[in-house]
């Protein structure tokens, strides 16, 4: 089965993140959910795709949630479905011809009011059906757990995650450039090339999320970590002030390096999605 992540699934599908996650959220289709890191990504089937782009259509053609969702959970209701749907298309044709022929004699600029508005159109508002949604309305979207406050919800924790894909962004950012600036420090002073090359090349892998260049870079961090902490304590003894200060600062850096790329949600967040999209 091939698996597709949502930045490509919008792209086949001319759809917006959200109205995908309103779908979902609508019981239409149904992707593969997985927890990483206490986030939940889905992962999209050829066949999610296809039920996206036919939901989409129908939903152009004025076909309702519900009317899509009877067809998908009950085929046998498809004719039934399709029958109310026609009639209601020619209702609502001839309403909208009514309509628009009265706001044909309408001033549109001498109206001032709501009140005005609804007035001018009266004689024919007063043979239309309110629409389904205001007759049964779903009351409980007002409640503590209705649709509205999960959403709210919903939208807080991707603001908080989109904080934390960013704090893991510049992390690895960090780490990136500091290792291309030490390997740059080496090329002046050894003409080393090669190791410029090789630490520009892992940290462009690195920030599109290799696995195995996080923990290579993890564990060439703590053995800078155990070299650097060995120069410190010999700079000490032999009083020198500044390769002290050096091999110190490289210490320090080694040592948060090491953790942050081990332990940081935000760098497995940012790595995770830059891998998987």
């Amino acid at each position: 089965m091939i698996i597709v992540k949502i930045k490509e699934v919008c792209k086949r599908t001319e759809l917006t993140e959200r109205t995908v996650r309103y779908y979902i959220e609508e019981g239409l289709i149904q992707p593969k959910s997985t927890l990483h890191n206490g986030r939940e990504h889905r992962d999209y089937s050829e066949t999610d795709i296809e039920n996206l782009q036919t939901i989409a259509g129908l939903r152009k053609l004025f076909f309702t949630i519900d009317e899509i969702k009877d067809m998908q959970n009950n085929p046998e209701r498809i004719a039934q479905v399709l029958s109310a749907y026609k009639l209601k298309m020619a209702t609502n044709a001839k309403a909208k011809a009514s309509i628009v022929a009265a706001l044909d004699m309408i001033d549109h600029h001498e109206l001032r009011h709501i009140h005005s508005v609804a007035s001018k159109l009266i004689a024919i508002s007063g043979k239309l059906p309110l629409p389904q949604r205001d007759i049964n309305p779903n009351i409980g979207q007002f409640e503590t757990d209705s649709k509205e406050n999960r959403e709210r919800e919903y939208g807080k924790f991707l603001e908080r995650q989109e904080r934390q894909f960013k704090r893991g962004k510049w992390i690895i950012i960090t780490i990136a450039s500091l290792n291309i600036l030490f390997a740059l420090l080496t090329l002046i002073v050894a003409g080393d090339i090669i190791k410029l090359i090789i630490q520009v090349a892992l940290s462009a892998c690195l920030f599109w999320g290799v696995t195995w260049v996080r923990y290579l870079f993890a564990a060439g961090a703590a053995l800078s970590f155990i070299v650097a902490i060995q120069f410190v304590f010999y700079s000490a003894m032999a009083g020198d002030g500044m390769f002290f200060l050096i091999f110190f600062c490289q210490t320090i850096y080694g040592a948060i390096a090491c953790y942050l790329l081990f332990k940081s949600d935000a760098v497995s967040e940012f790595l995770y999605a830059q891998k998987n999209g």
